[in-house]
């Protein structure tokens, strides 16, 4: 079972699918924004910042082995932070495939990595209105389950 959970420990870097644009536009329709003005704030950050968030994350991620339907579950947390990289609030969750079961699990392992990630003090302050917003996208079908 503990390699198990190392496998998906280390695969969440397939996982866990943080888009380079991490802010959201100020009324929060983050589906309406054209893919210029989303490559243009995806270049506001470097990546070696975008891995370094990402890898927190990462680090953090455990789930139970043997979630049989966890390949077709897909998440997006909408996460607000403070100037310091300190979550404000709860992250807001979409979630969508496999079972109830397999999504609760799934978005509660996501929520807690994220959660105990922070504060995301790799953010770099001068850019803080790029990042005050991010959208984390967690795609469980870039595993090997």
């Amino acid at each position: 079972m503990l390699s198990s959970l190392s496998h998906f420990a280390k695969s969440i870097g397939a996982l866990t699918m943080l888009m380079a644009a991490f802010s959201l536009p100020p009324d929060g329709h983050a589906e309406a924004m054209s893919r210029e003005k989303t490559d243009s704030k995806a270049k506001i950050l470097s990546m070696p910042v975008i891995d370094a968030m990402r890898n927190a994350i990462t680090n953090r991620f455990v789930l139970p082995a043997g979630l049989k339907d966890a390949a077709s579950v897909h998440l997006r947390f909408r996460v607000r932070l403070d100037r310091d990289g300190r979550i404000i609030g709860t992250p807001d969750a979409e979630v969508s495939g496999g079972s109830e079961r397999t999504r609760k699990i799934i978005t509660d392992a996501a929520l807690r990595a994220i959660v105990r990630a922070a504060p995301y003090a790799m953010l770099p302050k001068d850019k803080y209105d790029a990042w005050k917003e991010v959208v984390l996208y967690f795609d469980a079908s870039q595993l090997n389950l």
